[in-house]
């Protein structure tokens, strides 16, 4: 029943003469692509490890489409990786693996130069593995909040930041959950807008 009455609305507005898209200038706003790389580091709960300094590469890949000035919204995908070395990890060199969609919003204000923050926050939905042993991670949800600069050149950005990630890790017999702490440099493309 909901899924006709989605199409239903969908068709509709398609049928519409004269898009929604028309009527409002900017709408939809910039559309952009951006990749992130760096390093994490965490602590994963089921391994009686306190925070763990031993850095892993993580990325991320997400398409933002600009709703009003200064905001955004985004959606993409997540690859978190920290390793472990204390607690139940000694000797045995396990690394956290967390692959998450990731859904959210982005502010960016307009201060009138190249130069400026943003903030970031979106909901994680996926799995976080400790090592290869052991029976499949269960699919968890998580959070993310991030901050850094944002370094304006034309359609590209420069946007270096640090994010606090938290992740379920629950197993069908455990209830585990990871935190990551990462450093980052993302680089965004307009692809549409501006």
């Amino acid at each position: 029943m909901i899924g006709r009455a989605l199409f239903v609305a969908i068709a509709g507005c398609a049928l519409i003469q004269g898009s929604a898209a028309a009527q409002m200038p900017g709408f939809p706003g910039r559309i952009a692509v951006e990749v992130r790389g760096g390093m994490s580091v965490g602590n994963h709960s089921e391994s009686a490890a306190k925070l763990d300094v031993v850095p892993k590469p993580s990325f991320d890949a997400v398409l933002k489409v600009e709703v009003i000035p200064t905001v955004s919204v985004f959606g993409g995908f997540y690859r978190t990786t920290f390793g472990c070395e204390e607690g139940f990890c000694t000797d045995r060199d396990i690394t956290i693996v967390g692959n998450h969609g990731a859904f959210g919003a982005q502010w960016v204000p307009d201060l009138g130069v190249a130069v400026g923050p943003w903030l970031r926050a979106g909901l994680l939905v996926g799995t976080t593995r400790a090592g290869t042993l052991g029976a499949d991670p269960e699919t968890g949800f998580g959070y993310d909040i991030a901050a850094g600069l944002r370094l304006g050149f034309g359609r590209v950005s420069a946007l270096p930041g640090v994010s606090y990630r938290y992740m379920q890790a629950n197993k069908p017999a455990s209830t585990a959950y990871a935190v990551a702490l990462s450093g980052h440099l993302g680089i965004a493309i307009e692809l549409w807008g501006g």
